[in-house]
């Protein structure tokens, strides 16, 4: 009777693990952008400026823009700070638009310019981020947990692409 009492606790205590386990895992797999970008900077770090490249997806020609100014830059980042993302091992690679966008998200840390942050948005739904600043993992893939506005980003890239003109 001893050994059967043994045994009926050490598998409730397993499933109480296992039960626990299971919501921290999950919930490890969700994120937003604010988290993987942002939420990394210290109050000393400073915003030195963010590149932005726009690749064709068919013919593979390039255009870019550099925004310098750091309150445009977080103006920039604001729109997409509340993205919900959820890590994925392979990204989707069916791209919805003609285009797609590179982010160099440069940062003055303690006067020295550091690659903080690269930032590939493939279309509304897929997106990678390369994290400066990890040790491990520095490249993740995400899904978007809902729409980005696609055309938010390119009326943008044309504003800053007309006013460096």
């Amino acid at each position: 009777m001893n050994r059967k009492r043994k045994l009926i606790l050490g598998i409730v205590i397993l499933l109480a693990l296992v039960a626990a386990a299971i919501p921290v895992y999950i919930s490890k797999q969700h994120t937003t952008f604010r988290a993987e970008v942002t939420d990394h900077m210290t109050m000393l770090d400073k915003f030195d400026r963010l590149e932005i490249t726009r690749f064709s997806s068919s013919s593979g020609d390039r255009e870019e823009v550099i925004i310098k100014d750091a309150a445009e830059i977080q103006d920039f980042l604001k729109d997409y700070k509340d993205i919900e993302l959820k890590k994925i091992n392979q990204r989707d690679t069916e791209r919805e638009s003609p285009y797609y966008y590179e982010w160099r998200l440069m940062i003055n840390k303690e006067e020295r310019e550091i690659n903080g942050f690269g930032i590939t948005l493939y279309n509304k739904h897929s997106m990678t981020i390369y994290n400066g600043t990890d040790t491990r993992d520095k490249l993740q893939d995400y899904k978007v947990s809902q729409d980005m506005n696609w055309y938010k980003m390119e009326r943008l890239f044309e504003g800053v692409k007309e006013e460096g003109s």
